[in-house]
Order: C-alpha cells, then structure tokens, then sequence
C-alpha cells in the first residue's frame, strides 16, 4: 500500500512540475521530446536493422524517464526552482555555479 501512495505523490509532483511556468521549457518537455523520438519514423539506426533499431528507441526512452524522474525528484515548488543543495552522493554543485 505503501508503494501506491508513493507512486501517486510522485504523480501530483509530476503535475505540477509539468505546469509550472519557473520550471525552464526543455526540461518540461525533455519526456515528450523522448516519447516523439520513438514513435518517429526516421532515428539515429533505423528500426529495421534487428535488435540494434529497437535499442537506440529504448536508450533514448531510458534516458528520457532516468531524466524526469530526477528532475522532479529535485523539484521544490515552494522555494522555487531549482533545488539549490549539494547532490551528497555525487559532490556535484548547485546548478547556479556550474
């Protein structure tokens, strides 16, 4: 039970990550730029060459929801945007002094 309220929190905060105008538009967008890449028929290794058509779509896919996931994990509506703490597991700065 406890999985299915995390999971519907993580939604709202999708939500509102999504229609939040302080959000920057590429990051909003980065999710539906992936989902358009995939069922478009021209991509980087076409989808008829077996298996290899197929892992470019799920690379990208993959990479597009790491991201979202992420971004919203970060997301504070109410101190603004972005999160300015340091990332703990991986020492990297604020974004503002990158």
């Amino acid at each position: 039970m406890n999985n299915v309220a995390g999971l519907r929190a993580m939604g709202t905060r999708f939500f509102r990550y999504v229609r939040d105008p302080s959000v920057p538009l590429w990051r909003r967008l980065a999710g539906l730029l992936a989902v358009v890449y995939f069922v478009m028929p021209v991509d980087a290794i076409p989808d008829f060459l077996p298996l290899l058509g197929w892992l470019d779509d799920l690379g990208v896919l993959s990479a597009a929801a790491f991201f979202m996931v992420r971004e919203v994990q970060r997301y504070q509506p109410e101190s603004g945007w972005p999160k300015s703490v340091d990332d703990a597991r991986t020492g990297t700065p604020p974004l503002r002094e990158r």
